[in-house]
C-alpha cells in the first residue's frame, strides 16, 4: 500500500539540503537547488501492456536516488475486457498501480464505473484526491481534497485534484446511480478557491480531470500554479505549453506514453520546468516481475473465443454506432435505438471478432432500457444530445435524422426520418432502446418511465452477431444522423 511520503527527520533533511541536485547532466551541482521529477499516466483505461515498460523507466530513475514522483490523472478503469471483466472488477490495475508505486491518484469520472467499493479499494490504496468531491459521511473514507508530499530533498509539493462534471446534470460522466451519496462542485471554481495553498509549498500542482480546454482556462485565471497535469480528453502534449507561466503537461491515452516532468527548485520556488513524453512503443527494457503479472492477467482463453466473421474491418463511429444500435433492436424487436458515441470505445472491429473486441467496444456493462416515446419525445433526446456537443452525439436504427444550426449554436430544426426517407409520422408512439447510462443522464421528455430488459448493451451485441447478423451490410453504412451548421452571421 502506497502512502504519500512525509518530512524526513530534520538531520536527514539538513543532510539532504547539503547535496546538490543536478538540473541537467553535466551541470555543477548547487547546494541551493533541488531537481524534482514527476512521472504522470491518464486515461489509461485498463490498456496495462505497456506497464512492465513504465515500471523500467521509473525504477531507473529512482535508483539515481533523486526526487522522483509518479502520478496519475485518472481513468485508469474502462476500456479492456483484461480490467472490465475481472473478479473483482479493476483489480488487476490496482494490483499493477501498487506494484509501480503510484504516489497520487486523482480520480476520474471512469473510475466510478464499477461502482462505489471500487472507488473504496483505490482510495485505500493510494493516496487519492479530488477538491470538487463531497462523499456523505462514510461513504469515501481517506478522499482529500489535496495533498502535501515532502520529498526527499525536504521540498514540498502541494498537489490538488479536481474532476469533470457534465453542464446537463452536474455530475461525471458515468452512471449517475454509481456516484449516489457524491455531490460534485463546478472545477475551476473549486480550484480557484484553493489559492491560498500556495504558500503551503515550494511546487504548487494540480492533477485535474477536466480536459485540456479547461486545463488552459484554469492557468489562465490560476498562475500561482507551477504546473497542470491534467486527463479526461486525451490529448496529447508532446512539448512543453506554457499558459500565464504555467505548464500544462497531458500523456494521450491508452498508455501509449509515459509523461515527465523536470522541475528545478531554487531559493524556494520553481525557477525552471520543462516537460515531454516518452514513447513507450520506443522504450525496450521491461521489468521481468511486472511482465509477468501483465501475461498471467490476460490469460482468459474465454475472450478470445471468436463469434463472427466479417467480410471487411467494420470501421468508424456511423458502422459501430449502427451495429449496436441494430443489435438493440433486432434482439428486442424495437422500432428505434441510440448509442451515444462515447459509449464507442475503440474504431474497429478486425475480421474475427473475439469476446474480447465486443467487450473492449462496449466495457460499460450499461442494462437496455425499453421507453415508448412520441415522435415529439424522440426529437428531445435528440436535441439534447446535440446540445451537449453541438455535434452527432447519438447512433441511431430503425430512423435517421438531420439536425439544422443555425450559425450561433442554436438548433432551429431537427428533422426526423423514417427507414425509406419519409418524415416520420408525428402521430405515433415508438418502441425505443437505450442504454442505462443515457436513459438515466440525458434529459428528455418521456412519459414512460421505461423498464430495463436484463441484458447488457454487450450482450445484445454478442446475441445478434451469434444469431449470424449480415456484417456485409457495414461495409459501407449510410450516414444515419447529420448535423448542420449554417455560416456564423458576418461580422462574429
Amino acid at each position: 500500500m502506497r502512502r504519500a511520503r512525509f518530512a524526513l527527520p530534520l538531520a536527514a533533511v539538513l543532510f539532504a539540503a547539503l547535496i546538490a541536485v543536478s538540473a541537467a547532466p553535466g551541470q555543477a551541482p548547487s547546494p541551493a537547488e533541488k531537481h524534482i521529477v514527476i512521472f504522470h499516466i491518464n486515461d489509461v483505461h485498463g490498456k496495462i501492456d505497456n506497464f512492465a515498460k513504465v515500471a523500467a523507466i521509473l525504477d531507473a530513475e529512482r535508483k539515481t536516488g533523486g526526487d522522483v514522483f509518479f502520478f496519475s490523472a485518472g481513468d485508469n478503469f474502462t476500456g479492456d475486457p483484461v480490467i472490465d471483466r475481472a473478479d473483482p472488477p479493476g483489480e488487476p490495475m490496482v494490483e499493477l498501480l501498487d506494484r509501480l508505486h503510484l504516489d497520487l491518484l486523482s480520480l476520474g469520472n471512469h473510475e466510478f464505473d464499477y461502482g462505489l467499493d471500487a472507488v473504496r479499494k483505490l482510495v485505500a490504496h493510494f493516496p487519492t484526491i479530488s477538491a470538487n468531491i463531497a462523499p456523505e459521511p462514510g461513504i469515501l473514507p481517506g478522499l482529500k481534497p489535496y495533498v502535501v508530499l515532502t520529498a526527499k530533498s525536504g521540498v514540498k509539493l502541494v498537489v490538488f485534484g479536481i474532476i469533470q462534471i457534465e453542464p446537463g446534470n452536474g455530475l461525471p460522466s458515468t452512471h449517475p446511480d454509481k456516484v449516489k451519496g457524491l455531490r460534485f462542485s463546478e472545477p475551476i471554481a473549486t480550484a480557484l478557491g484553493l489559492k491560498k495553498l500556495r504558500g503551503e509549498g515550494e511546487v504548487f500542482v494540480g492533477l485535474t480531470h477536466i480536459g485540456h480546454d479547461q486545463d488552459i482556462a484554469l492557468a489562465k485565471q490560476m498562475p500561482e500554479l507551477d504546473v497542470i497535469m491534467g486527463g479526461h480528453s486525451h490529448t496529447r502534449i508532446d512539448a512543453p505549453e506554457l499558459i500565464n507561466g504555467v505548464l500544462i503537461a497531458q500523456a494521450g491515452a491508452d498508455n501509449q506514453f509515459l509523461g515527465r516532468i523536470d522541475l528545478t527548485v531554487r531559493d524556494g520556488r520553481v525557477a525552471e520546468k520543462t516537460s515531454r513524453l516518452i514513447d513507450l512503443s520506443k522504450a525496450k527494457d521491461e521489468d521481468a516481475a511486472i511482465k509477468a503479472m501483465i501475461v498471467k492477467f490476460h490469460d482468459n482463453p474465454a475472450m478470445a473465443r471468436v463469434i463472427a466473421k466479417a467480410p471487411v474491418e467494420i470501421t468508424g463511429k456511423n458502422a459501430l454506432g449502427s451495429l449496436m444500435t441494430d443489435a438493440i433492436c433486432k434482439v428486442f424487436d424495437l422500432d428505434i435505438a441510440f448509442q451515444n458515441n462515447g459509449g464507442i470505445r475503440v474504431n474497429k472491429l478486425p475480421l474475427s471478432i473475439t469476446f474480447h473486441d465486443l467487450y473492449t467496444l462496449d466495457p460499460f456493462g450499461n442494462q437496455v432500457v425499453r421507453i415508448d416515446m412520441t415522435t415529439a419525445e424522440i426529437r428531445s433526446l435528440i436535441r439534447n444530445s446535440c446540445e451537449r456537443r453541438h455535434d452527432i452525439d447519438l447512433q441511431v436504427a430503425g430512423m435517421s435524422y438531420i439536425v439544422r444550426e443555425n450559425g450561433t449554436q442554436q438548433i432551429q430544426e431537427i428533422e426526423l426520418l423514417g427507414p425509406n426517407g419519409s418524415p416520420l409520422p408525428e402521430d405515433r408512439t415508438y418502441k425505443v432502446g437505450l442504454s442505462s447510462y443515457i436513459a438515466s443522464s440525458y434529459r428528455f421528455e418521456h412519459k414512460d418511465p421505461g423498464r430495463t430488459l436484463g441484458i447488457t448493451t454487450a450482450e445484445a451485441l454478442i446475441m445478434y452477431l451469434e444469431r449470424g447478423a449480415d456484417l456485409r451490410t457495414y461495409r459501407e453504412v449510410r450516414r444515419r444522423a447529420t448535423y448542420l451548421k449554417a455560416p456564423a452571421p458576418a461580422g462574429d
